[in-house]
């Protein structure tokens, strides 16, 4: 049972990491400049930003999970 709830925290985690890296780079890319010529900016946030977000969520979850479970 604790690896179920270690894998279902880590796809909670991987989902807001991402969200989370997505918005923020969108918020200070607008701020410093990035340009936004056919969408260049929210591609950047969703496709490159965004994975190293939900990756890095990721990998809190499970250890999050494994940790408080003990």
């Amino acid at each position: 049972m604790k690896f179920v709830i270690a894998i279902l925290a880590g796809l909670f985690g991987l989902a807001i990491g991402w969200i989370v890296a997505a918005f923020g780079f969108l918020i200070i890319g607008g701020i410093v400049g990035v340009s936004d010529f056919e969408g260049q900016r929210a591609m950047l946030a969703f496709f490159a930003v965004g994975p190293i977000g939900g990756l890095i969520g990721l990998v809190a979850g499970i250890w999050v999970a494994i940790k408080f479970r003990r």
